[in-house]
């Protein structure tokens, strides 16, 4: 059963995404993680919304996200998934928010990730 997409508009493997237990998925989540460099794209909301049902295991492959370079991950990482992830992931992820949010890179202000950073930890300090 196939769970990553093929296309930006692959209901089929969302389908069976939404079917399969989290130990199936948790090998895959980098490669699912790549489908949310543009939450525009079809398949991205429900990738996202199954991905956010995990625990633990999200905050490495999410961290070679926001180690990274390509700025507009990160902020749909930012701006979307990390809304939507449980309190344990987003606390993992706490110490890499601030850092970023405290030494933002020039293209991460550019590309609105900063912005984004501070957003989230505003409305998570909120809850």
């Amino acid at each position: 059963m196939r769970i990553i997409p093929n296309s930006k508009s692959d209901d089929e493997a969302c389908e069976n995404l939404s079917r399969v237990t989290d130990a199936e998925i948790i090998p895959y989540i980098y490669e699912l993680l790549e489908w949310l460099q543009d939450i525009n794209w079809p398949v991205a909301q429900h990738v996202a919304e199954r991905l956010s049902k995990l625990g633990l295991e999200l905050v490495e492959p999410i961290l070679v996200v926001l180690n990274g370079t390509d700025e507009v991950w990160k902020y749909w990482i930012v701006s979307h998934l990390l809304y939507m992830v449980n309190d344990q992931v987003y606390q993992s992820l706490e110490l890499k928010l601030r850092r970023m949010k405290s030494q933002p890179t020039q293209s991460e202000i550019k590309e609105e990730v900063y912005e984004a950073v501070c957003e989230l930890l505003y409305t998570q300090k909120q809850v």
